[in-house]
């Protein structure tokens, strides 16, 4: 009798399946960190392209007018306050943003009102790829400012700790030599500088950096980095408040504290690409990542402005002969006791020696 062959079903048990799926959840938590990290470089390498056209941009600025831009300008005769165009608006035309730079201008020049002129309509709500870096996650998204698109890249206003628009509160701002001592850096208010001018070479000057815009305008102390608060006290002849660095770092706000206000370092930074204000500039004087710091919320004249990112361990800047590197968190910043240099060498070490034009510090660029 031949007996019909029995047949064997193949399963898996479920012991097996929950091995299978054990291997795999281990094999997606080790390709994850290289994903993750391809992904940053990524992004890294896309900001440091945009720092490149940005600094291009300069290049060609300066062979147009044989100089290159001031941070920002103050119309003759108008208190802007803290309003005027900047340094992004004067290179628009060199970024293939020629349409919205005519904009701009037929737009200045058919009113004296400031705050109409540079806000509002297509031409500041449009977002402007080129000046965003992929890894700050507010930047694609308009301010609460009308708004308003975003900046990520800013200027440099090197080691002084002045607050660019001081000619706002300054009535002798042109001619006050305590504030014109102060502008330490190749960018500032109705400043323009020619290379000839940057002493320290422009491979040792830096031009931009990478700077994360503040998540919610109005009201927020969640920048990143964090606000610092300081009581300045005034210089011996009371003309001008002393800023201390090194109590900036460990006077740190709390975000969750929200009876406190600090207007310039927390509120408008990078919400506005288009205007020459100082929080779209920053200061060699803290490294960076750290908190940006304030004399007073009232004083309106000193503050340090931090560059920061959301790229791990630094931030992306520019030389103002056009490379770019990226700074790391922990750069030598010299000494931070010391307040508000005038003049020569930067006491804030290889960091503040990048910001200064004309330190004629001598320095290894890292």
């Amino acid at each position: 009798m031949i007996r019909k062959a029995q047949r064997k079903t193949c399963a898996f048990t479920l012991v097996e399946l929950l091995v299978v799926i054990a291997i795999i959840g281990i094999l997606i938590a080790l390709l994850l960190p290289a994903v993750q990290a391809a992904r940053e470089a990524a992004r890294r390498s896309q900001c440091s392209n945009n720092l490149k056209q940005i600094t291009l941009a300069l290049h060609n600025y300066h062979d147009v007018y044989n100089s290159l831009p001031a941070a920002g300008v103050l119309p003759a005769g108008v208190n802007a306050a803290r309003y005027y165009p900047g340094l992004i608006t004067a290179i628009l035309p060199f970024m293939e943003q020629g349409a919205r730079y005519d904009t701009i201008q037929d737009r200045l020049a058919s009113t004296s009102d400031a705050w109409s002129a540079l806000f509002g309509g297509a031409c500041y709500q449009s977002r402007l790829d080129t000046v965003l870096c992929p890894s700050d996650p507010s930047a694609r998204e308009p301010s609460p400012h009308a708004a308003n698109a975003r900046l990520n890249y800013m200027y440099n206003m090197g080691d002084g700790m002045l607050k660019l628009d001081a000619a706002w509160h300054h009535p002798n701002y042109v001619s006050n030599q305590y504030v014109q001592a102060r502008k330490r850096g190749p960018f500032h208010l109705d400043s323009w500088k020619t290379f000839a001018a940057i002493v320290d070479g422009t491979s040792n000057t830096l031009a931009m950096s990478e700077s994360a815009s503040a998540p919610q305008g109005y009201w927020s102390l969640e920048v990143k980095g964090g606000s610092g608060a300081n009581s300045a006290l005034l210089e011996p002849d009371g003309s001008q408040p002393v800023i201390h660095p090194d109590v900036c770092m460990t006077g740190v706000i709390d975000p969750n504290d929200r009876s406190l206000y600090l207007e310039p370092c927390d509120t408008w930074r990078g919400n506005f690409f288009q205007v020459g204000t100082p929080w779209n500039g920053f200061h060699t004087v803290i490294p960076p990542n750290g908190p940006s710091c304030w004399d007073s919320p009232t004083g309106y004249w000193a503050a340090i402005f931090t560059p920061n990112s959301y790229h791990p361990g630094g931030v992306v800047a520019s030389m103002l002969d056009g490379s770019v590197r990226f700074i790391s968190d922990t750069i030598d910043s010299g000494d931070l006791t010391q307040s508000q240099p005038v003049g020569g060498r930067s006491p804030y070490g290889v960091w503040g020696a990048l910001g200064t034009h004309a330190g004629r510090e001598s320095i290894t660029v890292p």
